[in-house]
Parts: C-alpha cells; structure tokens; sequence
C-alpha cells in the first residue's frame, strides 16, 4: 500500500507507515517485539483525519515506523470483510486474538458474541510483547462529513495521547510502572 496515495491529507511519500499482516501482528507479541500498531485503516474517516498528524508526531519522536494492521480484509471472491464482524471461525479467532493481546474494551460489542468492538483508528503501544496502552482517535462522529481537519483542541488532546504511547515503549522502565 502506497500510504501517500490512501490517505487524502499525507504528503510525505517517506512516511512511518508499514502495513502488516494478521500473521507479523501476532509475531510482535510471541516474540517480545515493542512498536506502535495503528488498527484501521484508509476506510475509515477518523484514520484519514489522524494518520498526517500521527506521521509527523512520530518523526518528531524519532519513531522509524508505526505499525498498520486493517480490520478489513478482502475475501477468495474479492470482496470486502470487516474481521470485527466476520463470518468464518477463523476471522472470529483472529478477531478475538487481537482483543485478547491489546487488552481493549469498548462499551460496544461484536453482534452475537461478549468481545469488545474494536474502533476504528485505534492506536496500541506494545513493548517486549505486552501491550502497555492504546487509545482510540475518534473525532469525527458524523461519517458523511468531508471535513479532514482536526480542531486545535483535538489536535492538542491526539497529540498528549499519542506522545504518551510512544514514551511508554521508550521508557527505560521495563514494567511502565
């Protein structure tokens, strides 16, 4: 994915993006990698507002990469699935995978089941494989808006919350206490 192309309000074709696959999401914690995974994806309106912002706190940071996994996936035939409503048992143990590592809940659950609903953009800071937080950029509660800027308000609230994840995997502190 050329992320400069996705996301409206990206310029810089040398962002920190990188998307990885169910598979590399799940190796972060099995072999005690640290990063920032951002979960969502170009679809969502939220991540089209927040992903400049995100990529220009990051280099500033001195962070090399935040970490890109869709919830949405593209099916045999094509077409497009959301794996926080997936049909199949696998999309529904990878789902539950996910909300099981990061630790996320949400007063929103997935229909028929007891798991969270995890929103979309939600950022998760990982450090030698645990999740030490997350938070959820949700700014825009109207979809249909074609406003793609943050008030100064929460661009300041976005940027508290994203400095701390990005300070909590470079802390020296090895529990984050």
């Amino acid at each position: 994915m050329v992320y400069s192309e996705e996301y409206k309000n990206l310029k810089d074709e040398k962002n920190v993006f990188k998307e990885i696959s169910y598979e590399e999401f799940m190796d972060m914690f099995e072999h005690l990698e640290t990063g920032i995974v951002l979960l969502g994806g170009a679809w969502c309106k939220n991540a089209q507002i927040i992903v400049p912002y995100a990529n220009t706190l990051a280099k500033k940071k001195g962070l090399d990469v935040i970490y890109n996994f869709d919830l949405k996936y593209e099916n045999e035939l094509g077409r497009q699935g959301d794996l926080r409503t997936g049909t199949s048992l696998d999309h529904r143990l990878e789902y539950f995978n996910i909300a099981e590592k990061t630790g996320i809940t949400s007063e929103t659950v997935v229909e028929n089941t007891m798991m969270p609903r995890i929103p979309s953009p939600t950022f998760v800071a990982i450090k030698n494989g645990a999740t030490v937080g997350y938070f959820t950029a949700k700014y825009v509660q109207d979809e249909s808006l074609d406003n793609l800027e943050l008030s100064d308000t929460d661009m300041l609230d976005f940027a508290a919350k994203f400095t701390d994840l990005v300070d909590l995997i470079k802390s020296d502190n090895r529990f984050n206490i």
